[in-house]
């Protein structure tokens, strides 16, 4: 299997990498690119309005782009000298929007790897997200916002009877049969209102531990109430579907949604 890290900040790159190497070890094995992408234009003239770059300001963006980029790839270096089981993976630099070349390059891989997200995310990243979940329609890997001893041996799928969903949880497979055990919550306005999910046969039918966990909707969010039940179920991933943008991009950086991300200790895989 191939897998992308995006490295697009310094600040979450180690942990992105650490997470990255959990899910090829979980996977048996597999191919990472640690993938960074170099705006090739400054954000700051993007419209007519803000005029041109100067020399001047064209050679400090450059500058600026450069160090960064070579600080990131120090932290890649670092991770692949001391990562446990040598993990094969490699460095690719791509230069041009950000969003068109990450787009391009996800389309091609089984999962992307994102570093956390968080209102305090830069555009970039952000611009990360979007091309990942919706341009390229990849099966996203969110990290969470610090390292985590195990990775998907307790996985914790939040179930909706949605195409989303059901992508995220096939592109899941590979994890959910070899699991320990797996939970699934499923959230409903009244009891029993809803049909057992086909998903809780099928992993049954492969000899997987599975169980199924049912709870009313009260005024709380639903974000909150799948948080606190993850957690108190022991999960070290959750599994949930992306919905429609902009707002499960909004929901994610803080928007006016509870942002579950901003509380979660476990990494989040999800498709749209």
């Amino acid at each position: 299997m191939r897998l992308i890290a995006v490295l697009d900040d310094a600040q979450t790159a180690a942990l992105t990498l650490h997470t990255a190497g959990q899910l090829a070890a979980r996977l048996g094995g597999a191919d990472i690119c640690a993938f960074h992408p170099m705006p090739a234009t400054d954000p700051d003239f993007q419209s007519p309005d803000e005029g041109l770059p100067d020399p001047a300001q064209q050679a400090r963006f450059a500058q600026t782009v450069a160090t960064r980029a070579h600080a990131i790839r120090q932290i890649f270096e670092h991770w692949r000298s001391t990562a446990q089981g040598s993990p094969h993976a490699q460095w690719v630099e791509q230069a041009g929007p950000p969003r068109t070349t990450l787009s391009l390059a996800a389309s091609k891989a089984d999962f992307v790897v994102l570093g956390p997200a968080s209102a305090a995310t830069t555009p970039t990243t952000r611009q990360s997200f979007a091309a990942a979940l919706y341009d390229a329609q990849a099966t996203v890997l969110i990290a969470p916002p610090t390292p985590q001893p195990g990775f998907g041996q307790h996985p914790v799928i939040a179930w909706q009877d949605t195409p989303n969903l059901h992508r995220a949880t096939a592109a899941a497979m590979p994890l959910l049969r070899t699991a320990e055990r797996v939970s699934i919550l499923l959230g409903e306005h009244h009891p029993n209102a809803v049909a057992d999910p086909t998903l809780l046969a099928t992993l049954r039918t492969l000899g997987v531990a599975v169980t199924l966990e049912r709870f009313v909707l009260t005024e709380q969010s639903v974000g909150e109430q799948l948080r606190a039940r993850a957690t108190q179920a022991g999960a070290d991933l959750l599994v949930m579907g992306a919905y429609g943008r902009p707002h499960f991009i909004e929901w994610l950086f803080g928007g006016p949604t509870v942002d579950l991300l901003a509380h979660a200790t476990w990494p989040i895989l999800t498709h749209h």
